[in-house]
């Protein structure tokens, strides 16, 4: 071999040594960085799902200042309370560990999850005193990926009956559908569509919908040219809102409001008759 060749093949190897340390180190580097990133686009999407979302708005202290998370298992619908540090409220990791997570049965799994794991967060609005919004976390497939999002309900009036929960915002923060077709359910147009929309029928089942020529207040318009894409979002709502979601908690706390609104009628009511007499 020429000395030539082998001074070439030297600094060639060399540069890519470099090159890779290089690299290597921003990665490490930077990796808190693009984890801070990625939660803050995160609280931006459960801000927009809210409509809480400010342009140019600082995400950590709009979502600090007026949402509270819950931990809630999955399995009985009761909250876990406040502590979302520990690993089980970690979906990643839950979907690994067949100790935090349940296979769902196939002719159920009608958004392609497979596993639906045990515990989960959700987000209210306000933090303190009657709920007013909620934020749901949801995912399924799509036609090339699974989408990653949030739906905000309008729980105000809720205790009236399913009939009175209304979609408040639709966001996603993760998928990998094609740019210009499913990729628009990224398209601020497209969200709009989606606040005011009723969810259930009278008896909770779900009946929102991804419809081409939406003509009910249950159905928003089809992606153009994404009919794999609006059906996922059909699957994903109807599984997460279903029974298997967060079905059996949105009931629970329609009772439990119904209840508090009665308790109160009757101290209001008792409040009056010890006024007259």
């Amino acid at each position: 071999m020429k000395p030539e060749t082998i001074r070439t093949f030297k600094v060639a190897v060399t540069l890519c040594l470099v090159c890779s340390v290089v690299v290597s180190s921003l990665a490490v580097g930077l990796k808190g960085i693009q984890e801070e990133q990625k939660e803050a686009f995160r609280q931006q999407s459960i801000l927009e799902a809210a409509g809480l979302w400010e342009e140019g708005g600082d995400p950590g202290k709009l979502f600090k200042d007026n949402i509270k998370a819950i931990g809630l298992d999955l399995e009985d619908h009761k909250p876990e309370g406040d502590d979302l540090s520990a690993p089980k409220f970690d979906m990643a990791k839950a979907l690994r560990d067949p100790k935090l997570h349940e296979e769902i049965p196939k002719q159920e799994d009608v958004a392609g999850l497979k596993n639906v794991e045990i515990y989960t967060v959700v987000y209210r609005v306000p933090k303190e005193g009657p709920i007013k919004k909620l934020i749901l976390p949801i995912r399924g497939k799509g036609l090339w990926s699974t989408l990653y999002g949030f739906v905000a309900l309008d729980v105000e009036e809720i205790e009236e009956g399913p009939t009175h929960v209304k979609v408040a915002g639709l966001t996603y923060y993760k998928h990998g559908e094609t740019p210009g077709l499913g990729g628009e359910v990224d398209n601020q147009l497209w969200k709009a569509k989606w606040p005011g929309k009723l969810v259930f029928d009278e008896n909770w089942d779900v009946q929102i919908e991804v419809a081409k020529n939406a003509t009910t207040d249950y159905q928003v318009d089809a992606l153009s040219g994404a009919t794999l894409t609006s059906n996922g979002v059909t699957n994903m709502l109807e599984f997460w809102l279903g029974d298997s979601g967060f079905g059996p908690y949105l009931q629970k706390l329609a009772k439990k409001d119904a209840a508090t609104q009665k308790d109160a009628a009757t101290q209001e009511a008792a409040a009056r008759r010890a006024v007259i007499q």
